[in-house]
């Protein structure tokens, strides 16, 4: 365990430096020329800070995931072989019975095979479950060890580790429209819906069990006891992980899908919202298929994929043909990669086969990208939580000013008016989390903030109730929007609990001693608009799809496990998306003849646009909202859809585009079917979300035809054209380091808006989206020629509309284009393209007290990243060259190196030594791109000036996936000096449509450093808000060789 220090963070910086070296007293310097002046580059921001993690180090490029390689020990793995999966193959044409039996049989010859391959190897080796139906895959415990030697195996296309997931009516049911739909006669009678989760209480009345705790009790949840289960209403299911399992420990399966233990009550919510009584589908029958831990909130890798399995093929017969019509997963992860993920290429897998899957998109909060997965799959429904109708922001008033704060539902809501001095803490510097007891009666009668972490919500409000508090509040401690906090189960609590936003935290900080005031009557209504945790997109992939994809009201209240009859508040996109699932059983009864991409679009077409973020920022984003609130009454008797011809999704996601052009046009067809026996007439009217996009002019929406008459019974396609003008675009506002987790960049930079179809009297919609950014294009030479001085001018022409942005780099190395890994692989492949080093020497005060150095790794990849955060960049360094690794600096989340609440990635540099990790700077990347620049301080490496000139330093880089580890990539054999570089370039950045030049010096190689390439040159460097950069991907890095 590494010693933690807490964060200090340091902003500045003074952009130009100039430090005068005298070069005659570094030793290795002798035969050198003088190292010209150099600036710091514009874009240098800085954090500082110190945190504790240990990093693995793994290179190889093999189908074994990195993070098994090298390694020894049970592991518990996901094989998955080349035979496609039953469901993938009837989808392509295999419909016989026969033909089927046949591709199952092939499927279990290379999985037998494997299994006794994996057993002659290692004699503990054991099967944890297979898959045939969703994926061709077995999960085994087996020795890390022969890994890669079972890969060698041509059957074999991956082996990865097992990634575990984490989970995430009267008033809602009415509001969606569903409670209109029953009085219609429908009531999801006939539709089959299989709830992923931790199963369900099926003793609970709202199940239409006996109500009696004591059947629920005296269950054994091993084992399904005669007549107790399926019932009725749960008319099936299974338990693939077992009541004692918790993630990294092997799933004990069983029967019996109970919801039990300290960690029940997720999956029986859940079922309650879509199909127990008073849901949003009381009639559905309901699979509880459990694959989440009854102790902790983990969903086990391996339960999930035979979760999936069990949905298509719910008898296990081999025959796809009795699947359930729905499935539902309150469950993901941030970020998610939906390419790479075994979970998503088993969600698109189980569409072909004629499953919907309705998914939570995540309770990352308003961040770009940090969508979840699985509902970032491309034909998951995914889905955002809304405000339920009764919602109200407390304002609670500090010092004169009102501070928006989100009630915990689990505590006391006051009756009236409760004031008190407001105090941090104990008062005095300490506990102040909250989390351990409080002494009693010091906290009588005070308003009392507290920071999140390290415990329950739960146990800080009951602490400070505990020990006299009046008001508990708890401050977050990262950006973000406040949000109802999970019950943790800490009782009882007495007094009223809220929380507030990190800005927000702050402010009453700085106002301790005052009185606060929470007055009931002092609230904001939040009906119709966004809840602050839900998660917003675009889709964490090259595609940018649109996710989510429709919203809903999450904070049902709905059946407690274990209580027999009791119920109690639910929130999170957790209990969003069983409000989704209920709804599409409601439309899939009343016209059983949709595929499952026609009751997404339906769904979506028919939502409620009109949703505001919060109270004070206006309308919120569509990829924040997608199609809109779900109104299933509008849905069901909706004539008509229509989707994306070719994307077959129910919006129009343009994706991210450079735009290096005047004029960049793009076009996409729409396909509308009538679902009714008269013909339909549409006037199709584009809109746009925000005024100032229009006002700005970049983007334009048109269709041709502008209107469009549909037969009955018929489908009708229409185009859509947009045309983008590159130099009315806005100035690049994203990047993710110090916008990482900032929306408004993102609002800034994407263009949104709906596509009506209206008919004059059930109008319907699809929601249309596009990522633009204005971008350079550099061309010139690519071939050094020096003069006899060491020197050369690059002319170079920027032909694009947008500023190249340039920052040069002496060029290290270059690496070959590998192979990506395989959809569902579990494989991403961080890919280096390129390597460069600068130095950069800074004056005392700058690093600390003395003259130090800055030194600067840049990294160009063949792949771009969204957002960095998936993609770890590493620098391994032998600072003493003993052959021993002394650090390593990489690109993580400000929070820390293993997690990622914050969403800004810093350049951690971590002591191999101590442990001890800082980070002085954000990372450079300024999304969509492949360039990344970290920067260290000399200090951070346990270097100084004096090793300027002076110190040889060996070097190797690794990418790999920060959530899979690889395969990645690996460029080794280096050897730096700090300011010995051989090359160094003197950019200027050149206007778009503009020429300019760079000039290069060539130093001569540096006594013991490894041979240099070349230059190169960075177009997209950061200068700051508006102008974070962008080039296009095939000159976003110019890569100059030296002869």
């Amino acid at each position: 365990m590494f010693n933690s220090k807490k964060p200090r963070i340091k902003i500045s910086f003074v952009l130009i430096i100039i430090l005068l070296m005298s070069l005659a007293s570094l030793a290795q310097a002798d035969a050198q020329p003088a190292r010209p002046d150099r600036p710091l580059p514009a874009s240098v921001t800085a954090n500082q800070l110190d945190t504790p993690l240990s990093i693995s180090n793994a290179s190889a490029l093999l189908k074994v995931d990195q993070s098994l390689q090298n390694t020894s020990g049970a592991a518990q793995v996901i094989v998955r072989f080349s035979e496609p999966p039953v469901a993938r193959a009837a989808a392509n044409g295999v419909q016989s019975r026969a033909a089927q039996a046949n591709q199952r049989d092939r499927i279990q010859a290379q999985q037998n095979a494997f299994i006794a391959d994996a057993t002659s190897r290692d004699a503990n080796a054991r099967v944890l479950g297979n898959a045939r139906m969703a994926l061709n895959a077995v999960m085994m415990s087996v020795d890390a060890a022969v890994l890669t030697d079972l890969a060698a195996n041509p059957d074999v296309v991956s082996i990865n580790p097992v990634v575990d997931y984490q989970m995430d009516l009267s008033e809602t049911v009415p509001y969606i429209g569903a409670s209109a739909v029953q009085g219609m006669g429908y009531d999801g009678s006939g539709i089959r819906v299989a709830v992923l989760d931790s199963g369900i209480d099926y003793y609970h009345a709202a199940f239409g069990g006996s109500g009696d705790v004591n059947d629920y009790l005296n269950d054994d949840p091993s084992i399904v006891e005669p007549g107790t289960f399926p019932t009725a209403k749960v008319v099936g299911g299974y338990d693939f992980v077992g009541s004692n399992w918790v993630s990294g420990l092997p799933t004990e399966p069983d029967p019996d899908p109970l919801d039990d233990g300290p960690g029940a009550g997720h999956g029986t919510h859940v079922g309650h919202i879509i199909g127990g009584d008073g849901g949003v589908a009381p009639g559905a029958d309901l699979y509880a298929v459990k694959v989440c831990s009854s102790i902790s909130t983990s969903c086990s890798g391996v339960a999930l994929i035979q979760g999936m399995e069990f949905a298509v093929d719910p008898n296990g017969d081999g025959d796809p043909s009795d699947h359930v019509d729905i499935i539902n997963m309150s469950l993901g992860s941030d970020y998610g990669q939906p390419f790479d993920d075994d979970l998503a290429a088993a969600v698109e897998n189980a569409t072909a086969a004629g499953v919907l899957t309705v998914a939570a998109a995540g309770n990352g909060g308003n961040k770009p990208y940090i969508q979840g997965t699985p509902a970032g799959a491309p034909t998951a429904l995914s889905v955002a939580q809304t405000q339920v109708p009764s919602a109200a922001l407390q304002l609670i008033t500090v010092d004169g000013a009102d501070y928006p704060a989100v009630f915990q539902p689990w505590s006391v809501a006051p009756a009236s008016v409760v004031s008190g001095p407001v105090q941090y803490g104990d008062g005095a510097g300490g506990n102040l989390d909250g989390c351990a007891p409080f002494t009693a009666g010091s906290l009588t009668g005070l308003v009392v903030l507290v920071d999140r972490g390290a415990c329950n919500f739960t146990l800080k409000i009951k602490n400070i109730g505990d020990a006299g508090g009046v008001v508990g509040i708890i401050g977050l401690i990262a950006p973000g929007a406040p949000f109802s906090g999970g019950d943790g189960g800490d009782a009882p609590i007495t007094i009223p609990g809220y929380m507030i936003s990190q800005a927000d935290s702050n402010a009453i900080k700085a106002a301790v001693g005052s009185t606060g005031t929470v007055d009931p009557a002092n609230q904001l209504p939040l009906v119709g608009q966004m809840v602050g945790s839900s998660a917003r997109g675009p889709q964490h992939e090259s595609t940018t799809l649109l996710k989510p994809e429709i919203g809903a009201p999450g904070a049902s209240v709905s059946a407690i496990a274990g209580t027999g009859t009791g119920t109690g508040p639910f929130g999170g996109t957790s209990g969003a998306s069983p409000m989704v699932a209920g709804s599409a059983a409601l439309l899939m009864q009343a016209s059983p003849h949709l595929s499952p991409l026609e009751a997404k679009a339906v769904l979506m077409n028919n939502g409620e646009t009109n949703i505001d973020t919060d109270p004070f920022t206006g309308l919120a984003p569509v990829a924040r909202i997608g199609g809109g609130e779900v109104r299933i009454d509008r849905a069901i008797n909706a004539p008509a859809a229509a989707w994306d011809n070719n994307g077959a999704a129910g919006a129009l996601s343009f994706g991210f585009v450079d735009v290096a052009r005047d004029t960049v046009v793009l076009n996409k067809t729409v396909r509308v079917r009538n679902y009714s026996n008269q013909d339909i007439d549409y006037n199709i009217v584009p809109t746009f979300r925000y005024q100032d996009d229009v006002d700005n002019g970049a983007v334009e929406v048109s269709t041709v035809p502008p209107t469009l008459r549909v037969p009955a019974g018929q489908d009708r396609t229409f185009h859509v054209r947009m045309t983008i003008h590159g130099d009315l675009l806005r100035g690049n506002y994203m990047n993710s380091g110090s916008m990482g987790a900032d929306p408004s960049g993102l609002t800034l930079n994407e263009y949104d808006g709906y596509l009506i179809l209206d008919d004059g009297s059930h109008p319907i919609h699809l929601p249309w989206h596009v990522l633009p950014r204005q971008a350079s294009n550099l061309v010139g030479r690519s071939v050094l020629t020096f003069n006899n001085d060491g020197e050369d001018v690059v002319n170079l022409t920027n032909v694009g509309v947008g500023t190249a942005q340039n920052d040069a780099y002496s060029l290290l190395a270059t690496s070959p284009n590998l192979p990506e890994g395989g959809f569902g692989a579990q494989s991403p492949t961080p890919d280096i393209r390129a390597v460069g080093i600068n130095t950069f020497p800074v004056p005392a005060g700058f690093c600390s007290a003395d003259a130090s150095f800055i030194w600067a790794f840049a990294i160009n990849t063949w792949e771009r990243q969204q957002h960095l955060l998936p993609v770890s960049h590493q620098v391994w360094l032998d600072t003493n060259q003993d052959g021993v690794d002394d650090y390593v600096v990489l690109n993580r989340d400000l929070s820390g190196l293993s997690t990622i609440s914050d969403g800004r990635q810093v350049a951690w540099a971590l002591d191999l030594v101590t442990g001890n990790a800082t980070a002085f700077f954000f990372a450079e990347h300024s999304m969509n791109t492949g360039n990344t620049v970290l920067l260290v301080c000399a200090e951070q490496l346990g270097l100084t000036a004096a090793d300027m000139l002076a110190t040889n330093v060996n070097m190797y880089v690794i990418a790999q996936d920060f959530y899979y580890g690889g395969p990645g990539d690996l460029v080794d054999g280096l050897t730096v000096t700090p300011l010995g570089e051989q090359y160094f370039g003197i950019p200027e950045d050149i206007a778009g449509k503009s020429t300019g030049s760079m000039t290069v010096v060539d130093f001569g190689p540096f006594p013991g450093n490894s041979p240099e390439v070349g230059v190169m040159l960075v177009t997209n460097g950061d200068r700051g808000d508006g102008t974070r950069g962008g080039a296009t991907q095939g000159t976003e890095a110019h890569l100059f060789s030296a002869p």
